[in-house]
């Protein structure tokens, strides 16, 4: 009986270690739990060689046996399902009732009725042994100590439990409280951000119009007299300011990307997509482009902002084309794997269907090394003599898609093309 109360604290002593497992993130813990599985094991162990006799009883232990395995297999698959502590801090408070009612519970279960058996199979047992009342007296004190200790022993490790579980909580609370103020920090300083970039970019077009004026009359009204390198000192001058007029435009899309407040309504992709294929019609055509596309979804958005990505997806499809070889560019769409959004996507909703799009092209591709650094404001990888641009482009794809709880990202390979991939709720 002492046996099986020791296991029964262990599995207590097991649940309260992964609990501040959850709250700390300390593998230390894990160490911890790798010693009470043993202690558990050594315990089932010793009751297995005294209930050899008792089938019923074996059968028990092995449930119990199988119990804590499955508990620590699911602990496990926990920590790589939800890996960093602020996401298995989130399972951890969601499901610990659960936990505990699908382990702990059980398991309790199945030690007290080994007690109980024991405790009458006790009873039984002494009752042949001790004929007389002396003996009956003797055997009910030493079975009621035996109840009082469990009791206490039972106590004892709940008051643990809820002290712990108590601690746990101040910690949850408190880490919550400062995780929230650094996301309002962080916000109020993209804002920021947003609003000096838009103020900077507006408040730059005025001098680069003047810039741009005179240079015009410089060359209008003394063409005939400048010569050689002042002629090209003008060239260069109206190239570089039509270069940096470029830049402020694409500053000021980039800082406006996904700012709209007003309500979203419903978007027909097919339209929209429509559309800018008409807009590229004549680069299609000039560059004998091939179009293959799936029907897009409904989706729940702002016309502008899904117009500039596609914009934006299509245009480097056709810039970063192979030389001699017509662009083929795919564009398929389906309803998302539900493990690749659960993955890629941050807010994930299990609640809503997300779509992936797919924008596929066989140009020139890039190593996969620059994945994360194409998405970047003005990264490029290839200089701007080679392919014009400014390297806003997909900078204000990824910031529309996730102003949109979505998620971009791409795979490539040089002389292979590139697959753009976009993970998006519909309506």
């Amino acid at each position: 009986m002492a046996l099986a109360n020791a296991v029964n604290a262990h599995v207590q002593e097991n649940e309260i270690t992964m609990l501040s497992f959850g709250t700390t993130y300390d593998s230390l813990f894990l160490d911890s739990l790798a010693v009470i599985s043993r202690k558990i094991e050594d315990n089932l162990s010793s009751l297995d060689h005294i209930l050899v006799s008792n089938g019923l009883l074996e059968n028990r232990l092995d449930s119990i046996r199988f119990l804590v395995q499955e508990r620590m297999s699911y602990f496990l698959a926990s920590i790589n399902e939800y890996e960093g502590p602020e996401a298995y801090l989130d399972y951890i408070i969601e499901n610990r009732k659960a936990n505990y009612l699908r382990f702990g519970k059980r398991i309790r279960s199945l030690t007290d009725s080994i007690v109980e058996d024991q405790h009458e199979l006790l009873g039984q047992q002494e009752r042949g042994v001790f004929a007389n009342l002396t003996a009956l007296t003797i055997v009910l004190l030493v079975i009621t100590a035996i109840g009082l200790a469990t009791g206490w022993f039972n106590l004892l490790s709940l008051a643990t439990y809820q002290r712990a579980q108590k601690e746990s909580d101040q910690q949850i609370q408190a880490y919550q409280e400062k995780l929230k103020l650094q996301i309002d920090q962080l916000n109020q300083t993209n804002h920021e951000l947003e609003q000096f970039a838009y103020v900077a970019s507006h408040d730059l077009q005025e001098p680069l119009r003047k810039i741009t004026a005179f240079n015009d009359l410089l060359q209008d009204q003394y063409k005939d007299t400048i010569e050689g390198e002042g002629k090209l000192y003008l060239d260069r001058m109206a190239h570089a300011a039509k270069r940096m007029r470029r830049l402020i435009t694409d500053l000021l899309e980039y800082s406006r990307a996904g700012r709209l407040t007003a309500d979203r309504e419903p978007l027909d992709l097919n339209t929209l997509l429509e559309e800018v294929l008409d807009d590229l019609s004549l680069q299609i055509d000039e560059q004998y482009a091939t179009i293959h596309r799936d029907p897009l979804p409904m989706i729940d958005g702002h016309y502008s902002d899904w117009r500039t990505v596609f914009q934006n997806l299509l245009s480097n499809a056709l810039k970063f084309r192979k030389k001699d070889t017509s662009p083929i560019i795919s564009i398929r769409c389906e309803k998302a794997d539900s493990r690749l959004a659960k993955e890629r996507v941050y807010h994930f909703d299990p609640d809503r269907n997300y779509y992936h799009l797919q924008v596929t092209d066989n140009g020139i591709g890039f190593n996969t090394d620059y994945s994360d650094k194409i998405f970047t404001i003005f990264q490029r990888l290839h200089g701007k003599d080679e392919y014009e641009g400014t390297g806003i482009g997909l900078a204000i794809c990824k910031k529309i898609v996730e102003r949109y709880d979505g998620v971009i990202y791409a795979n490539s390979e040089p002389g292979k093309g590139t697959t753009f991939h976009l993970l998006f709720a519909g309506t």
